[in-house]
């Protein structure tokens, strides 16, 4: 009986044997592994490149610098301006939602010099806020300088108003020597530190938020008549 038993086992054991080693190699090896998680990083790149930066290339979802204009009057250096300020789908919404939108204009004036850092003589920056009363229908922009008020009936009129500048007192003529070179660059910019605090965190991770003009620079004459440049000629540099 014992003898039976011991062969028994051995026959069972050889047939098991052969079954354990025809199982499939099921594991992943280690550069399979690296391949997948490339493949699954890319992936992601992909979407994030279609889904969150491509909507700021748009030209209907930009801040544009289109042209300027500077002249002396008086004994002041002045400037006219046009902008564009095109609003994208995410922040019409929290407009429209009662949230209150800050749009930042900053200008410098500077001193180029060849060989050393350009000096800045002057700058600037005026900030105006956008808000929407759906009550009255109304869209009301106000100088945050000064707090006055303007009243507009569409949100396109106001951003059109507000990319109008005329006759904005730049610096004082005498402030500038004859002898050197003197530039002014420009930019324009949705503000979102001025935004709500939850709102203000998810403006800063999302593209829909980061609505910028880039900077405009065109030098300074003091000719009493206007010298007007479009954007087209203006030498363009980013921040």
């Amino acid at each position: 009986m014992r003898m039976k038993l011991i062969m028994s086992n051995k026959e069972l054991s050889g047939d098991i044997e052969p079954l354990i080693k025809a199982k499939p190699d099921k594991t992943v090896s280690k550069n399979q592994f690296f391949l997948l998680l490339f493949l699954g990083i890319l992936g992601s790149i992909i979407i994030f490149v279609i889904f969150e930066l491509l909507p700021q290339y748009s030209e209907q979802n930009k801040f544009l610098v289109n042209s300027v204009t500077t002249y002396t009057k008086e004994g002041d250096i002045l400037i006219d301006a046009n902008l564009t300020m095109n609003f994208t789908r995410q922040v019409v919404e929290a407009l429209e939602n009662g949230i209150p939108l800050t749009i930042a204009v900053e200008v410098q004036v500077y001193r180029k010099r060849p060989w050393w850092r350009n000096i800045i003589v002057k700058e600037s920056m005026q900030l105006f806020e956008l808000r929407y009363h759906p009550l009255t229908d109304v869209h009301v922009v106000t100088n945050l300088a000064n707090n006055e008020h303007y009243s507009f009936n569409s949100r396109e009129e106001a951003l059109a108003v507000l990319g109008t500048i005329r006759g904005a007192h730049l610096i004082k003529r005498k402030k500038l020597s004859s002898g050197e070179h003197y530039f002014v660059r420009i930019h324009t910019f949705l503000d979102i530190n001025h935004l709500p605090p939850a709102l203000r965190q998810i403006a800063a991770l999302s593209s829909a938020w980061r609505l910028e003009s880039s900077w405009f620079q065109w030098p300074v004459t003091f000719a009493e008549n206007r010298n007007k440049r479009s954007s087209k000629n203006l030498q363009e540099q980013r921040q």
